[in-house]
């Protein structure tokens, strides 16, 4: 059974309206107690608590205690939902209905990133509903804003189940043709929000995907060139069970000192199910989470932009003064293709008036038997086969959503 308990987090400057309001959390709790925390500022995934093997309980989430942590740190996106459109739509503009439409240019006064200056990720949402399992959080993006044409009314939905399952449910109506793509963008750590470093080297990680979005490093950025490339032979090749260690250790000398990635999970987006694409285990704690949703491609990155302790910088100073460092965590964006406004071989996020945006992200976390933590590498090889094997056979099925 699950229960929802609201309480108030802090107060923010409204950025629409210039005043003061109240931002709320909900924490939903299931019979296992696991419990998830969602703030109205940037609708937020502000903590998810499960037990480890050993009953253990700990936060997986990095984040803050307080409103002034989100916003001193508001261009990490902590948590928070990205949009209209996140991503990139390159020179701040595309074609639309053969008119040149031009947004916000937010990123190095060139570009539109993750929906511009005033993003979802920094406006306060209203709460729409709260139900037996979970809440829906409610946004209407005014015609214009951003520069995005249309008057766009978001809904997410947020809900867990008794199998410790996280729900994320966004939904999106425009009365006129408009691009849409709006996703979370969620810093974990199995290991506990704590581990830093050390407890994400320990993870162990696997993620279907046989290509990467390629792109193109020019003097206007870093941009996709429109094609995709085979994972194989590459440090980006996950199909198989690796150590997230061992893999972060191969960027020691490449320009990004870790995964920052766009994944092309699929090309058809005609009749795009809700799949089963991965497992992040945290074989010391038993913790494991695996992955699901129905969107084309995965942005993936492992906090690189984070502070570097070997740099001389300070830290961010996280829950319960936690000092995050360079690949403390990582994030999972499911999405659309980046810069799919601009480029036409890639599927369209672009939606009419009598469509509806739907983007759906399942998160179930597991743990393991307090034996299995105790596993070798030779075991816990045989085991992901094992899972690899089950995935190919239709997991989906037992995720049936009513």
């Amino acid at each position: 059974m699950v229960k929802v308990v609201e309480d108030i987090f802090g107060i923010a400057t409204n950025p629409l309206t210039k005043m003061a309001q109240v931002i709320r959390r909900y924490t939903m709790t299931n019979s296992s107690h696991m419990s998830v925390g969602i703030i109205t500022l940037g609708a937020t995934i502000q903590n998810i608590r499960v037990p480890d093997a050993f009953q253990e309980m700990a936060d997986v989430v990095l984040g803050f205690d307080d409103v002034a942590g989100y916003l001193k740190h508001q261009d990490l996106k902590f948590g928070c939902t990205l949009g209209r459109v996140a991503g990139l739509v390159s020179n701040g503009e595309f074609i639309l209905d053969e008119h040149r439409v031009i947004v916000s240019k937010n990123l190095d006064q060139r570009h539109h990133s993750d929906g511009g200056f005033i993003g979802f990720d920094k406006v306060i949402w209203d709460l729409h509903l709260m139900r037996p399992d979970g809440i829906t959080l409610r946004h209407v993006s005014k015609a214009g804003h951003e520069g995005f044409p249309g008057r766009l009314a978001v809904m997410i939905h947020f809900t867990i189940d008794d199998e410790s399952r996280l729900f994320i449910r966004i939904e999106a109506t425009s009365n006129k043709t408009t691009p849409v793509d709006i996703c979370n963008h969620t810093y974990f750590n199995l290991a506990g929000h704590k581990a830093g470093v050390e407890g994400l080297f320990e993870h162990r990680f696997y993620m279907k995907g046989k290509e990467t979005i390629e792109t193109n490093t020019t003097n206007r950025g870093v941009l996709p060139t429109g094609r995709c490339k085979s994972v194989k032979n590459s440090v980006y090749d996950i199909r198989q069970s690796a150590f997230m260690g061992d893999r972060l250790r191969q960027f020691k000398d490449m320009p990004v000192p870790g995964f920052h990635v766009n994944y092309a999970l699929s090309k058809d987006v005609t009749n795009l199910d809700t799949r089963y694409l991965g497992r992040f285990l945290h074989n010391p704690t038993g913790r494991y989470m695996d992955i699901y949703s129905n969107q084309p491609a995965l942005h993936f990155s492992t906090a690189n932009q984070f502070p570097k302790p070997t740099h001389g910088e300070d830290p961010i100073m996280g829950k319960k003064c936690t000092r995050y460092w360079q690949n403390s965590g990582y994030a999972l964006q499911f999405m659309g293709f980046p810069d799919a406004c601009n480029q036409t071989m890639f599927p369209t996020i672009i939606i009419l008036p009598d469509q509806k945006y739907f983007n759906e992200t399942i998160y179930q976390f597991c743990v393991k038997e307090p034996w299995q933590c105790c596993a070798t590498a030779e075991e816990l090889e045989a085991m992901d086969k094992d899972l690899i094997r089950n995935s190919k056979k239709g997991k989906r099925k037992e995720l049936t959503i009513q």
